[in-house]
This record gives C-alpha cells, structure tokens and sequence, in this order.
C-alpha cells in the first residue's frame, strides 16, 4: 500500500472517529445457522470453494534452499510443497503406485528425492519418477506415466498459492490487494514463527471473528480494548475486504502519526487467510476444516526485511505469544468453539447481524455467491 492510499485511509478513520454515523451501516441480516452445521454444506465447501479458489499453504521463507519442502491439505487433498532449484512446486502428497503418502512430517529441509516408506518408489524434485526396484516385475508397463501428480501453483507475495482446479492466477484473483500487498513489500517478509491450533469449530465462524469488531469492547476486555477505539472503516476488494480500526493513540497523532502505530490493518482474503498488520509484525492465519465442526488454524508471524535489534526481537516474541496464546486462542477460537457447541441446539435457527457486523455480511455474500 502507498503512503497516499495510508493518508487517505486515515483521512476516512478519522472523519469515522470523530462522527460515528459516517460511513456506517445500518439494518439486519439473517444467516441460516446449517451453513455452520450441514455436512452437505461442508462437502460443497470442498468442492466449490477450496477446490476452485487460490489458497495459500507456505511462505517462501520457509522453502529457502533447494529440498526445503513442506506438507499441507486442501479441500482433503494430502499436498507436498517444494523448492526445486529455483522454483517452488507441489504436488498430491500420495505415491503413484499404492498411493502411500511420501511425507508425514510437517516439513523438512535438503530432500534429494521423496522416497515411498511403503515399496521405496523415488521421485525427484520435480515430480519425475526416478527409480522403482525390481522394475522388471511390472513387464512392458511404461513407468514414465507414474510421475507425482503436480497441482497449479504459484508464488505472489512470499505466499506459495495452490488451486485444485482451473488456472491459477493470484495477482487477477487478489484484485486490488494486489497492490496493497505489492506496496507493504510482503514478497520479503519472512516466517519467524508459527503455531498451529485445532479447533472445535466451523471454519467460517473464525473468518467471521475478522470480519468485524462488534466484539472489542466485550470479548477483548482484558486484552486489546484499551488500545482501541470502536471505529473502523470497511472497503469491499473483489472477493475478499480491508478493515483499518482506530488505536487509542490516532487521537493524539491524527494525520502525523505512524500508519502502523496508530491504526491496525486487516485483510479478509477469501475463504480462508487473515492478515493483520500490528505495529512490529504481520498476524497471518490460515484456516483448513477439517469437516463441518473442526478447524486447523494456522498462525504465521511475518516479519520485514532487514536485521533487527535483540531487544526488538524480544518484543516480538513476547507480543506475537500474547497475541496468539491470550487474544486469539483464549478469546477469538475460544469464543468461536462456545458458538459451534450451542448451534446444534435449535434455540438459534438463525444469526443475526447488524450494522457493526458489515464485514461478515460481505463475507457470506461471497460464500454465498461461491457456492452456486
């Protein structure tokens, strides 16, 4: 994002600051709560929406040498990301003869081949099959048409993109994040630290934890409201939307105040990444169901470019654990796995939304809209 789009987004917080009824949105919007609860709704997911939709599954910092790989799911596909050289590619995590998967761990460095625990089938980097023992015993059969089965990917952003189906194209697909993201520099940005959580929930209920900020004053008591006002501005990007919230601080500062400092930036990018630009790091998630009710959410700190002080990097830390451990495990996934346990109930059959909760009627638009 350039410092002009920053000032004019400012310029728009403020003015939100200062009159609430500017930029709001009023009115009432019901969701059908079998959205979070139907299997059927669930397996559409899969097919319609993580099948066909560019997702992100690595950050190229973690894939820095040739061998570096690392393993995912999507839409119940085993995947295996890697470095061949100088490109990145990934593949169905699943041998080509009995279909073993050829990687368990969650990632790892150097590989020179994956190699079938199973019959030992090898396989270069690129996919290619490089050795069977015994071949002989398969006859004339032509083992050139058993190479890995490559799935579209690409790298935007220091982020590795997979889709399962159709043509991959992140930049179209981005709209205007692209240049947002082109602008904050992302592409070197780095992983320095990630922790995975799984949770007892519907995935879209912790997309719907982003997608608003009714909840501050309440669910954050403790933890972030004394830092923020109840402001934000909203923009809707092609599929995916852009929050800017009010620190404290952009008070006193205004338009002289550090971007970063004074405000706090999120994207929503459908379905399943959030980023949130604190003042020392970015927050990325990514979320995996795993079916109707349960979720591997995945939490990556992005840091900049460039070397940084010790003491810095001790703030770092200590503010993305109280970020992760305090705000949004004990509070966003907490809070979204007391909503999954009481849906069933039938005491709810719809959820309600109102004007502070645009986001998240813009979200299940989307959904909505993917789903057809």
């Amino acid at each position: 994002m350039d410092r002009e789009t920053q000032r004019g987004l400012v310029r728009r917080l403020l003015a939100k600051v200062q009159d609430p009824t500017v930029e709001s949105h009023n009115g009432t919007t019901r969701l059908g709560v079998g959205r979070y609860l139907d299997s059927s709704v669930a397996d559409r997911e899969r097919s319609h929406i993580f099948r066909r939709h560019p997702i992100a599954v690595a950050h190229t910092s973690e894939l820095t040498d040739s061998g570096d790989f690392r393993r995912a799911e999507v839409a119940g596909v085993p995947l295996v990301v890697v470095r061949d050289g100088e490109r990145v590619r990934a593949f169905v995590n699943a041998c080509r003869h009995r279909g073993a998967r050829l990687v368990d761990e969650h990632g790892g460095c150097g590989k020179k081949a994956f190699t079938c625990p199973y019959h030992a089938w090898s396989y270069k980097l690129d996919g290619e099959l490089l050795h069977v023992p015994n071949a002989e015993v398969f006859g004339d059969l032509d083992l050139r048409d058993f190479s890995l089965a490559a799935v579209p990917c690409q790298v935007r952003h220091g982020m590795v993109w997979v889709q399962l189906e159709g043509e991959i194209d992140v930049a179209g697909y981005l709209d205007a994040l692209d240049a947002d993201f082109s602008g904050f520099d992302l592409q070197n940005h780095r992983s320095e630290e990630t922790v995975s959580h799984r949770t007892a929930a519907n995935w879209k209920l912790i997309m719907d934890a982003f997608a608003e900020g009714y909840h501050l004053r309440s669910l954050h008591r403790k933890s972030l409201s004394r830092f923020f006002l109840e402001s934000s501005i909203l923009d809707p990007c092609g599929r995916h939307i852009r929050q800017l919230g009010a620190r404290k601080s952009l008070l006193e500062r205004g338009m002289e105040g550090d971007f970063r400092e004074n405000t706090t930036l999120f994207y929503n990018v459908f379905p399943n990444s959030v980023l949130v630009f604190h003042p020392l790091f970015i927050s990325w998630m990514t979320l995996f169901p795993r079916g109707v009710g349960e979720v591997d959410v995945i939490h990556r700190m992005l840091v900049p470019p460039g070397d940084r002080e010790p003491e810095q990097r001790t703030r770092e830390v200590r503010s993305f654990a109280h970020i992760d451990g305090q705000v949004f495990e004990k509070e966003d996934l907490a809070i979204s796995e007391s909503i999954q346990s009481t849906l069933a109930s039938g005491v709810n059959t719809e959820v309600t939304l109102g004007g502070m909760e645009e986001g998240m009627r813009l979200f299940h638009a989307t959904w909505a809209d993917a789903m057809i």
